[in-house]
């Protein structure tokens, strides 16, 4: 698909179904899995402009395996926001990566979201390759059951006055292990660099398992650069301060969780995905807490 400034290739090489809706400026892929092997590839090249790619990942089958890989490329002085939603089946294995190059002026803002897959592989490599490129990374992630999830997101500053944050933020519940990895890496053309790395998980039982790792590499001087990473519980003095204006246990760790993330919700533009997003967040706390009652 080609359009000013604007050009996508989409390679499916089995077991998905694609579907795609345009606006102006917004892109819409969905992809439904049909098969229980599926291996999909997007190519995106920005050139002018600013364009939002929206991409659904979604089943229709249960279990199997999908790889899915994304390359973006953005131009001098272009600017691009990539959505990723991640939904599928509980019995899935994904293999995703996403990686982009930006040049001069270019920005990048991706939106990622980890809502399915029994057990999920996930990577994120942003470079910025011009000076003054951004790149902006707010990923999104819930795990509950037995669910794995290996996450890593790493912001790449090559040129100079580079910068961009990378956000990580996440529940983890029941005996589901989360692995978050997030790093920076400044070379030695990228005096001027202006980023941070944030990591918030949140688990709602002690036999959740989250490993928050934040890293920095640094090889120039006159840099401004920091990390932090935070892991938090919902304790039973949380829940009885709820259960004393006669909410629930179960209503009240949907509040924690729909609060706690709502931050990394607000940053979808679209209202639609935004609201579909919040849906599929809800509906997954909902299939959580059916299982557990089970």
């Amino acid at each position: 698909m080609r359009k000013e400034g604007l050009q996508i290739a989409i390679q499916i090489q089995e077991g998905v179904r694609i579907e795609r809706s345009d606006t102006a400026e917004t892109h819409i892929l969905r992809l439904k899995r049909v098969s229980a092997t599926a291996k999909t590839g997007i190519v995106l090249t920005v050139t002018s402009g600013t364009h939002t790619i929206i991409e659904v990942l979604e089943d229709a089958v249960e279990g199997g395996n999908w790889d899915h890989h994304v390359q973006v490329i953005v131009g001098e002085g272009a600017n691009v926001e990539y959505v990723s939603q991640q939904t599928a089946g509980g019995n899935a294995h994904m293999t995703l990566s996403h990686r982009s190059t930006v040049a001069n002026g270019g920005s990048v803002r991706w939106l990622m979201a980890t809502l399915g897959g029994v057990e999920v592989e996930h990577t994120l490599q942003s470079t910025q390759e011009g000076s003054n490129a951004l790149s902006d990374i707010n990923w999104l992630f819930f795990a509950h059951g037995k669910e794995k999830q290996r996450l890593s997101a790493r912001n790449i500053f090559a040129g100079r006055d580079g910068r961009g944050e990378i956000t990580m933020k996440g529940v983890a519940e029941g005996h589901a292990h989360t692995h978050c990895d997030g790093m920076i890496e400044i070379g030695l053309k990228g005096g001027g660099t202006d980023t941070y790395l944030t990591q918030e998980v949140l688990m709602l039982d002690t036999t959740a398992k989250v490993d928050a790792i934040p890293g920095l590499e640094i090889r120039t001087n006159d840099v401004k650069a920091s990390h932090s990473a935070t892991v938090s519980r919902v304790t039973d003095e949380d829940l009885f301060y709820f259960a004393a204006r006669g909410i629930e246990e179960r209503d009240a760790k949907k509040m924690f969780v729909m609060g706690f993330l709502r931050e990394l919700t607000e940053k979808m533009q679209d209202q639609t995905m935004r609201e579909a997003l919040v849906g599929a967040l809800e509906a997954k706390y909902e299939r959580a807490s059916v299982v557990e009652i089970r």
